[in-house]
């Protein structure tokens, strides 16, 4: 390992924090209920399944159309949206006849924004995200990933994420957290500089264009990475990143699909088909018109919480197919929509949308979208409330000045009363970009 010093003893006090949790009565019972769950069960998914559509139907004042039924079925139960979870967020959540929630520790989320609709959700700390981590223990298991090691990510991280963290679950992993490359800013660059190809990596993940990324950085400075597995989110890679990515790693990438309402669902075989992993979370795929496209439906099998039956999720797949790989679930041939896209500056630099739609979601804007046909200007479609959003419009615009001064980057033009933009398939993309971006590394630190 080749870290500064500094970086180095903050990197060996976490591997040996980790060991030493590891030895822990809490790490040990953690780690056998994850096991007892990984392996796949339709059996006990069929049990939660009714558990949570009986517990739902009784309790959730949402779904009291559905009171009535002695034994309902799934397809009794309406389908969720967004702004269905948005809008009606204290009648989603589970109470017993005088009112009360069950007992437990709760805690809220709330999603990113990315899709242009941010969404608070209720979840257990006996329940919220248990089965994140049943479905990435399966697929662990799945990449041949060693049960400790180190995993570099390049995923949509929170201000103020430190470099180095403990993950203890599933796996007990120190993980580097990186924000995406930006040759603009002197930090990143820094961060880059000071750990990648210092140290053995055995996970790369993150979204698949900053996992691009990094593989187009590694190959122009001739850094050497060879991990167990690569991990692609949020994004669907197009076969050029893939090859980029497979001749920089020399491993294939892998997509792992999730959604913030639902969690993880999904993931990829060798070939390149995505098996969901039914019996925690359900997915409807039922193709509608000609193209055999159709809309993903999930139910989150442990949301007893505030449950969460029948997610629109806005993305789209192909008709269910076979697969003899030997992985179990619903398979379809990959998924439809959710592509990368760049932001467009007035120098022609091309700009990353994540620190964006993070700011408007932070700022309280309860639909959104963003859509740019010239260079350097964004325009914002919003509903609701003109004035709140043509604030939010204001002080995000005065600190885009104060980022990249003049005959740079770009500036939002609030558009209120302009209808949203949908694909041919009927799909909101939070951003719709109509230039062609260039072929150059994201800038991502301006916000």
């Amino acid at each position: 390992m080749n870290l500064p010093s500094d970086l180095a003893r903050d990197f060996q006090g976490l591997r040996e924090r980790v060991t030493r949790k590891t030895s822990t009565a809490w790490f040990r019972e953690k780690r056998r209920e994850i096991e007892s769950l990984a392996p796949y069960d339709p059996g006990r998914g069929r049990e939660r399944r009714d558990h949570l559509l009986a517990t739902a139907a009784k309790q959730v004042p949402y779904y009291r159309s559905v009171r009535d039924r002695e034994q309902p079925n799934l397809g009794d139960f309406p389908l969720t949206r967004k702004e269905d979870l948005r809008e009606h967020f204290v009648d989603f959540i589970s109470r017993d006849g005088t009112g009360r929630m069950a007992p437990g520790a709760f805690f809220l989320t709330q999603t990113s924004g990315s899709t242009g609709q941010p969404v608070t959700l209720l979840s257990t700390a006996e329940t919220g995200g248990l089965s994140n981590k049943v479905i990435r223990e399966r697929f662990s298991a799945f990449l041949g990933l060693p049960d400790s090691g180190t995993v570099l990510n390049v995923g949509l991280l929170f201000p103020g994420t430190p470099l180095f963290e403990p993950v203890m679950l599933p796996r007990p992993y120190v993980k580097c957290n990186l924000r995406g490359y930006d040759p603009d800013a002197p930090d990143i660059v820094a961060d880059y500089e000071a750990v990648v190809g210092r140290f053995p990596v055995d996970e790369i993940t993150g979204s698949s264009s900053r996992v691009v990324a990094l593989a187009r950085y590694c190959l122009s400075r001739g850094i050497t990475l060879r991990p167990h597995g690569v991990v692609a989110t949020y994004e669907h890679m197009p076969d050029s990143g893939r090859r980029v990515v497979e001749e920089a790693f020399g491993r294939p990438v892998t997509m792992l699909y999730a959604t913030s309402e639902t969690g993880y669902a999904a993931f990829e075989c060798e070939q390149r088909r995505m098996h969901f992993q039914d019996d925690l979370v359900l997915p409807e795929i039922e193709p509608v018109g000609d193209d055999g496209a159709s809309p993903i439906v999930l139910t989150s099998l442990l949301s007893t919480a505030m449950p969460i039956i029948r997610y629109v999720t806005g993305d789209l797949a192909p008709r269910p197919v076979d697969c003899g790989c030997g992985l179990p679930g619903t398979v379809t041939d990959g998924l439809l929509g959710r592509a990368g896209v760049s932001l467009v500056g007035l120098d022609g630099s091309a700009y990353s949308p994540y620190a964006l739609l993070a700011a408007l979601a932070a700022a309280g804007l309860p639909d959104f979208q963003v859509v740019q046909s010239e260079p350097g200007t964004l325009d914002l479609v919003t509903v609701g409330p003109v004035e709140a959003a043509a604030a939010c419009v204001r002080d995000i615009n005065s600190r885009l000045d104060g980022h990249f001064g003049a005959q740079r980057g770009f500036r939002l033009r609030h558009r209120p009363h302009h209808g949203f933009q949908f694909t041919a398939r009927g799909k909101r993309n939070p951003v719709v970009q109509q230039l062609q971006p260039p072929d150059t590394p994201q800038r991502s630190a301006y916000l």
